[in-house]
């Protein structure tokens, strides 16, 4: 019985690992002019304005900043739900990612939308949903 458990539980922690690698890589968003970097694995990935702290990722393009992914809340084979929070620090949004098909995710804003684009020098929210293909 106790062997059985251990092959369960590792099992799963080998699917939660191999969910989470989904999850990594450059991605590009066309309609926002915008790149992804992400590696919801492993906290490891420094953006060059923020000498010395790595994070899980960031998003960076037509926005109002860069939004870095602070906490990966919860990961699944095809989707993930992750906290962004801008690069002033004041913002805060949950986004949730999904895998859509090969090489496709799209990005899903959850609950209040304060992630915001630039139109025309303005900036209007974002689409709640924009799609990304991996580079």
């Amino acid at each position: 019985m106790k062997k059985m458990l251990f092959t369960l539980c590792m099992m799963l922690a080998a699917a939660s690992g191999w969910a989470q690698e989904q999850f990594q890589g450059m991605w590009q968003c066309e309609d926002l002019r915008a790149t992804m970097v992400i590696n919801l694995a492993e906290k490891n990935i420094t953006l060059k304005d923020f000498e010395g702290e790595e994070t899980y990722g960031y998003v960076k393009g037509n926005f109002n900043g860069t939004w870095v992914i602070l906490k990966v809340k919860k990961v699944e084979e095809k989707k993930a739900l992750v906290r962004m929070v801008s690069d002033i620090g004041y913002d805060a949004q949950d986004v949730e990612f999904r895998l859509t098909g090969e090489g496709v995710m799209e990005m899903r804003l959850v609950g209040d939308q304060v992630m915001k684009t630039v139109e025309n020098g303005k900036y209007v929210k974002m689409p709640k949903v924009a799609v990304f293909k991996k580079e």
